[in-house]
């Protein structure tokens, strides 16, 4: 069974703040779905995304 998170569970979970996951998503760098008006984001994904290490943010 998909465990769906909203942004801000998201935005915990990977320790980054909620504006930073918009820019992830708005850029197309981190696996998300619309719901309506949301964006939900699979908790299985998110691990294999943070494992791949498709995770560099600019310093």
């Amino acid at each position: 069974m998909t465990k769906w998170m909203t942004v801000e569970q998201a935005a915990e979970y990977l320790q980054m703040g909620k504006s930073t996951v918009y820019k992830l998503v708005r850029e197309s760098r981190i696996p998300a779905h619309k719901a309506g008006r949301e964006w939900r984001f699979d908790a299985a994904e998110l691990d294999e995304w943070l494992k791949a290490g498709k995770l560099a943010l600019p310093k």
